[in-house]
């Protein structure tokens, strides 16, 4: 018996279809679950293993291993947990072999993930990578890696479609999770509290966080709430927060309910801050020699996801010591005093996502994949 999936394919049911996600971030583990709990809901007889985190697990995924509470990042951080992610390589090469998947869904996460992409192959198996490194941004050689050893390419940034297009490698556009969870949404308040979001990784909120307080601490006539997502809680340091600033561990949109004003560390986190309408500053500051290498190879003008989408300079980015308490402290007043011309790129970044189910479209497209091996 066969079944017409959401893509248009044709794929029996009976076919003996099992895979196996590689998700590394929380942001990845996140998106990795909305198509996983799709594919649980609607197809139960397809087998999930994988390494994630608690939202793969959630979804139906029997997890092996969760690596999304210490991912790595950045050219030092790489070298200097070299030892460990060698290992890691060895164990979920081993894993997947075991667990007889016959399709290996990589999400993001290029560093490891790309030569998964490479290994899998290797090993006859389907490989799907669902949300691709950001090959137009830098190191556009890795597109080639895609185009040799995936069967498909599946993305949430439209703008990406065209890239991959010119170089003669089929990308689906999926739609956008965020412009899907967020649609109709609205937290913005002119007299609401300012959300502070450092970030998620340990590296970015040892550097963003003393800087967020200090603006805090200058704005007593202000209440504000720090964003702590649930997967940054092993790493969060010890420190004082001011008594005008509320922590919130939880998810962004739940702390975020009514707020005049944002500073956010550039990631994902952008997007979802825009999609509830709320204006705000991107701020980003890395490892001096991790940026300084970064710059060199770097092709795009804009580091923000909102920008890039609209390819237009509609949000402020500020880096390394521009992101300093000074500095974010007078941007954020002048953003308070008038955001109107954030509110009108918000509505043009809502149309330009479009309306699609990301998760139902992803999980056909690799079920019509994984259905080929």
């Amino acid at each position: 018996m066969c079944t017409k999936c959401y893509c248009g394919h044709l794929f029996s049911i009976h076919t003996l279809m099992s895979l196996f996600w590689i998700a590394g971030e929380p942001s990845g583990d996140v998106q990795a679950a909305a198509v996983a709990r799709y594919i649980t809901a609607h197809h139960p007889e397809v087998k999930q293993w994988g390494w994630g985190g608690q939202f793969l697990e959630e979804a139906g995924v029997t997890l092996l291993k969760d690596v999304t509470k210490k991912p790595f990042m950045g050219f030092v951080e790489v070298v200097v947990r070299a030892r460990s992610i060698y290992k890691s390589f060895a164990a979920v090469k081993s894993q997947i072999l075991s667990s007889g998947a016959t399709t290996v869904v990589l999400v993001d996460y290029p560093g490891f993930n790309l030569r998964m992409a490479k290994w899998s192959k290797a090993q006859g198996l389907r490989v799907v990578y669902y949300i691709p490194p950001k090959v137009w941004a830098w190191k556009s050689g890795r597109a080639q890696i895609l185009k040799a050893h995936c069967d498909a390419v599946l993305g949430i940034l439209p703008f990406e479609k065209r890239w991959y297009s010119e170089r003669d490698i089929h990308y689906t556009y999926v739609g956008n999770p965020l412009a899907q969870k967020y649609a109709g949404s609205n937290a913005y308040s002119p007299t609401g509290s300012i959300a502070l979001l450092p970030g998620s990784r340990s590296q970015e909120i040892a550097r963003l966080l003393p800087e967020f307080i200090k603006v805090a601490k200058s704005m007593q006539e202000r209440s504000f709430v720090l964003i702590r997502p649930e997967s940054a809680v092993p790493v969060w340091p010890e420190i004082e927060l001011p008594k005008n600033t509320t922590l919130f561990t939880g998810e962004l949109k739940d702390g975020m309910r009514q707020c005049s004003a944002a500073l956010v560390c550039s990631g994902t986190a952008t997007l979802e801050v825009a999609l509830l309408g709320v204006p705000q500053l991107v701020v980003y500051r890395a490892n001096p020699i991790s940026l300084a290498i970064a710059k060199r190879f770097v092709k795009v003008n804009y580091i923000s996801l909102p920008n890039l989408i609209l390819d237009a300079g509609a949000l402020p980015e500020l880096l390394q010591e521009a992101a300093g308490g000074a500095s974010l402290l007078q941007r954020l007043r002048v953003l308070i005093e008038d955001p109107s011309d954030q509110f009108i790129a918000y509505a043009k970044l809502r149309k330009a996502l479009e309306e699609k189910d990301p998760a139902a479209t992803a999980a056909e497209h690799i079920l019509a994949v994984s259905s080929e091996a």
